[in-house]
């Protein structure tokens, strides 16, 4: 094998190994698209704490029957905190773990 054969071998392992890994370094939260509720006023919040503490909060003020939802997941889609709340904030937090490699937030709406 040449040796910039052998060059360009080390270096696109170590490209591989830093693209596979990166998402381990992060520690941020991901959220799905934003869609805002298309008739009223709606306010969401998110993110991870300097502390590690992932977290979802959702209001959506409307003068009708709609709740808010909040919940918060690891990377795969496992809920670790849900919340709902017929009038006023939706409040879902968790401790970040390593093992989610990263935390996604949610929001939603309901009629009761």
């Amino acid at each position: 094998m040449s040796n910039s054969s052998n060059k360009f071998t080390k270096l696109a392992l170590i490209g591989a190994l830093a693209l596979t890994l990166s998402p381990l370094a992060g520690g941020g939260v991901s959220a799905d698209t934003q869609h805002p509720h298309p008739t009223y006023k709606d306010t969401w919040n998110y993110g991870v704490t300097s502390n590690g503490w992932a977290y979802s909060h959702y209001y959506l003020e409307a003068p009708i029957r709609l709740g808010s939802g909040s919940s918060v997941t690891d990377i795969w889609g496992n809920v670790k905190d849900y919340a709902k709340s017929n009038y006023g904030w939706a409040n879902s937090g968790a401790t970040k773990h390593w093992s989610w490699i990263q935390a996604k937030s949610f929001y939603s709406w309901y009629e009761f």
